[in-house]
């Protein structure tokens, strides 16, 4: 375990409406943290006048959180309020955790001594404008103090922008296998009425083109031909959450394949499904695979990002190529057909998650990130 902070000052810097699994990595890190000696801060934005959920959750635990009041989300006097804030309360360290705050933290901390770290979880493609964010990220995050990556995979699409090795240190997400015993599981078949007998697959995310939901549904319309027991329940929203919706529809699988949008209690359906599929085409290393594997619920996903990094095909979970619906659909069949494998896939990943994947050890190696930052 390393030394305590010696009374650093964090300030953890997040651009989100949401609690998800990047706030949830962020908020129990910063728990410990504070454990350990430092001091820190959460920081978000206001959008239209409402206080973020990411920070409503910090406070109720405790942890001090800030709110950075904006007209908008591309507002540019967000970089003069963070670039105060940092002064006034004489901030060692800021830390950004997406574009948007990479954008903002590359100038705040101009013209003060705070030492800047970046997150980097990957990129995405939504909009025009989000690719066009995405590609000034990768030109302004090379400018960080030090870059955090969540994978080793990560890791290396950084290293092909021409970014030193030595200035990234891969720190995989975590999870705490043990705060999920508490968990309450959603009868999904009752909430849906679904047949008694069904196979229920979870899958979770933002319905955009790389998360690759219209595969999952090519490959569900598939499997359901050779097992009618299984029904698929993809939870989440975004801009392809239409579009996959009309596509379910056309086909008359409305009944079959579920699109229920956003699910703020996502860790309780994930604990009442028989299994997890996560059909990405790009990751980083995805909360939803981890939290699948600390709930002992089998997981199918695809060999992308860091997700090899979890998951050893056939040993603690399924992997399948990015695309491919046809091996998605074989994968789906072998789950729902087998209950033990089931059973000895989910002993091996929690064996996994526990083992490598834990907040302490992630502490030890952020802690470590911090004192290389600061001494820079």
């Amino acid at each position: 375990m390393q030394s305590c902070g010696g009374e650093m000052r964090i300030l953890h810097l997040r651009a989100s409406n949401f609690y998800g699994g990047p706030e949830r990595q962020i908020h129990i890190h910063a728990r410990m943290a504070i454990s350990r000696g430092y001091d820190i801060i959460a920081g978000s934005f206001s959008e239209q006048g409402q206080r973020p959920e990411f920070l409503r959750v910090m406070e109720q635990d405790g942890v001090p959180a800030h709110l950075f009041e904006v007209r908008n989300a591309y507002d540019l006097k967000a970089i003069g309020t963070v670039r105060k804030f940092i002064r006034e309360k004489h901030v060692d360290i800021l830390c950004t955790h997406d574009y948007r705050t990479h954008l903002i933290g590359f100038r705040a901390v101009k013209g003060t001594e705070t030492k800047w770290i970046a997150f980097s979880r990957g990129w995405t493609k939504d909009t025009l404008r989000v690719r066009v964010y995405s590609l000034l990220d990768k030109i302004f995050i090379r400018f960080a103090t030090h870059i955090v990556a969540v994978s080793e995979a990560q890791k290396s699409k950084l290293t092909r922008l021409s970014i030193p090795p030595e200035k990234i240190t891969s720190v995989p997400n975590a999870i705490d296998p043990e705060s999920f015993r508490g968990v309450e599981r959603i009868d999904l078949k009752a909430r849906f009425t679904l047949p008694t007998d069904s196979i229920t697959a979870v899958a979770g995310g933002r319905f955009s083109r790389e998360k690759g939901q219209i595969y999952l549904v090519k490959a569900a319309a598939e499997a359901i031909k050779k097992n009618d027991r299984l029904r698929f329940i993809i939870f989440g929203d975004g801009p392809d959450f239409q579009m996959i919706k009309g596509k379910v529809s056309r086909a008359g699988l409305e009944k079959i394949i579920l699109c229920p949008g956003f699910e703020k209690n996502l860790l309780g359906c994930l604990k009442g499904a028989d299994m997890l599929i996560n059909p990405s085409l790009s990751e980083g290393l995805p909360n939803i695979v981890l939290e699948a594997m600390a709930l002992r619920i089998p997981v199918i996903a695809t060999a992308v990002g860091g997700v090899p990094e979890l998951i050893k095909s056939g040993e603690s979970g399924l992997l399948v190529k990015a695309g491919d619906i046809s091996g998605l659909s074989r994968a789906v069949l072998r789950l729902a057909a087998d209950f033990e494998a089931r059973k000895r896939l989910v002993e091996a990943a929690y064996q996994v998650v526990t083992d490598s994947f834990s907040f302490e050890k992630q502490m030890d190696l952020l802690s470590e990130v911090y004192q290389k930052g600061r001494a820079k």
